[in-house]
């Protein structure tokens, strides 16, 4: 037995001890995988590294990479470029020449004639109208793929750009070749330039880093890398490598480092809420942003079926949108907008090429409009994939109806005061009708004043017809139009309010008087006036009699022998 398991030991530790230490990246196209701490310097790197969680990977020394080649840390993974040198001889570099830019040249060679070849990116057409001016001397109208000037290499060389092609023209080097027989090459982007922008054609390899990624004193060239996880870039040069994608949720600290040269006009683009800390750095500088902030999304959630939508100040550029929602009255989820129908609108934070801080200032405006009035919200534009923007709608209710009496004539009208709140913000004139049951009352519900103001409460009267007898009650509530009809339960919560009860009952008809004693009536009014007239008229009649009788005596008594008066005197 105890033979049996020094065997078994002995067989372990063999297999143990002939396991292969990875010393060097794969060549052969292969893939690796890392699961331990390993150490590798230099080398050439064809294929795929893949760094497992607990795995670390620390790289030194000049590496070539081969295009296509991969390096994937997992959630848990380290790779750590420490003082590495990644270069790709598939990495082009060109440098985007526009009217203005310059060039310099300055190597200090005892060189007077010495011969300077431009290579361009395209085959420049007449159209282009390219001139070139190298120490004051001008050369017009350039075409083709390359020019060749004569310099004076003992002293700085500057070369001025003069053109008015719609399209990119580039350099994609510069040769020197000089007295000694020397050719000197100047890539794109080890050019001094100012108003150009370099550019690279495309990626040669990828570093998806899900884990930690770690660069220190290194240079990388030509690398397509995405930060899911964290990501530090210290003292370190990336050429080509650009832009850096960082994913929502990742940070990326770029410190004390160099990028030059973007496939895109960002060399750093941060996914929605990515984070980063950019200090001490320099980009590709110009055109090229620094880093941008990039919404994936930009969605605002609306609470209304139907509104307009106007935004302004949205994204780089400070766009205009106007636009409507029209979403399913039964369907909330389509109570939404997109306001980010280009990168350009999705993207709200920057820092430009000049090291410049640039933050969107957007506003957004929604308004539904209804006959009940229009109901708005105006709000600063949210800087996130998705956000909701109440619109502000008034808080109404019907607090009471008070009829005029608790009983009422079949038929006739009768009065009720119908007491209407607004509790909110928001002034509105609301339609309100009133039911008996389920079928609609005959009331002037629908012509009265129920306008109100906001912390407003009123006594509205309406009339109300009923036209059988019996005792009900009267219910009166909003009738909402059509677009505020799914959102009535942010208006108003109850669903009515009721009087107390009602008896209607029909009126007894009292008998009316004959025609004829009406006018016996009449009758004996009019002679009972014609007697008292005619007596009247008598007693006028027997008193002026009574004075010219008066008056007779008292003339005679005033009279001579011969029957004449007799006129006194004193």
């Amino acid at each position: 037995m105890r033979t049996a398991t020094f065997l078994a030991l002995v067989m372990l530790t063999s297999i143990t001890l002939c396991t292969p230490v990875l010393a060097s990246a794969p060549s052969d196209g292969s893939s690796v995988t890392v699961t331990d701490s390993v150490s590798w310097n230099g080398g050439t790197f064809d294929g795929e590294i893949v760094i497992k969680d607990g795995g670390e990977l620390h790289w030194t020394g000049s590496v070539s990479v081969e295009e296509e080649s991969r390096i994937v840390v997992e959630d848990g993974g380290i790779l750590h470029l420490d003082n590495a040198n990644f270069e790709s001889e598939e990495s082009a570099s060109t440098l985007l020449i526009y009217d203005g830019t310059e060039i310099g040249i300055d190597e200090d060679i005892d060189d007077s004639s010495a011969t300077m070849t431009i290579y361009f990116s395209i085959d420049v057409p007449e159209s282009a109208h390219l001139n070139l001016t190298i120490d004051d001397i001008t050369t017009s109208d350039i075409t083709g793929e390359s020019e060749s000037f004569v310099v004076d290499l003992g002293q700085p060389v500057n070369v001025t750009v003069d053109h008015f092609y719609p399209l990119q023209i580039g350099i994609t080097h510069i040769e020197l070749f000089h007295s000694n027989a020397e050719l000197m090459t100047f890539e794109a982007y080890e050019l001094t330039q100012t108003g150009g922008n370099v550019i690279w054609n495309q990626a040669s390899f990828k570093i998806e880093n899900h884990g930690t990624f770690l660069s220190e004193d290194s240079m990388v060239m030509g690398a397509n890398i995405t930060c899911h996880g964290s990501c530090t870039i210290e003292d370190s040069n990336f050429y080509g490598s650009g832009p850096i994608h960082v994913a929502d949720g990742a940070h990326l600290d770029f410190l004390e480092s160099t990028m030059l040269g973007s496939r895109t006009d960002e060399d750093i683009i941060l996914h929605d809420q990515a984070t980063i800390d950019y200090s001490n750095s320099s980009g590709t500088g110009g055109y090229t942003d620094a880093w941008i902030r990039l919404l994936s999304t930009r969605e605002l959630i609306i609470n209304a079926p139907t509104a307009t939508v106007v935004a302004t100040g949205i994204g780089y550029n400070g766009n205009t949108i106007n636009t409507i929602i029209n979403g399913d009255y039964s369907d909330p989820g389509t109570w939404k907008v997109d306001i980010g129908t280009s990168e350009q609108k999705r993207i709200v934070e920057w820092l430009d090429g000049y090291g410049v801080y640039g933050q969107e200032s957007g506003t957004v405006k929604v308004t539904v409009e209804t006959n009940w009035g229009n109901f708005v919200a105006d709000t600063v534009a949210p800087v996130t994939t998705s956000a909701t923007i109440d619109v502000v709608y008034p808080q109404i209710s019907i607090d009471r109806i008070e009829p005029e009496a608790v009983t009422a004539d079949t038929g006739r009208s009768h009065g009720m005061m119908v007491t209407i709140s607004n509790t909110g913000t928001i002034a509105v004139d609301p339609n309100v009708r009133c039911f008996v049951g389920d079928a609609e009352a005959d009331t002037t519900a629908n012509t009265a004043n129920w306008a109100v103001q906001p912390g407003e409460t009123k006594d509205v009267p309406i009339t109300w017809y009923h036209y059988s007898d019996e005792a009900v009650q009267l219910t009166c509530n909003f009738l909402y139009p059509d677009v505020l009809e799914p959102v009535s339960n942010l208006i108003a919560t109850e669903v009515g309010t009721a009087s107390g009860e009602v008896s209607w009952n029909t009126a007894e008809e009292v008998e009316e008087l004959p025609i004829v004693l009406y006018a016996v009536i009449i009758l004996m009014v009019v002679v009972f006036a014609g007697v008292i007239a005619a007596r009247a008229r008598s007693e006028i009649a027997k008193q002026d009699i009574v004075e010219e009788a008066d008056l007779s005596e008292e003339a005679e008594a005033w009279v001579d022998a011969d029957g004449n008066p007799i006129i006194g005197t004193e």
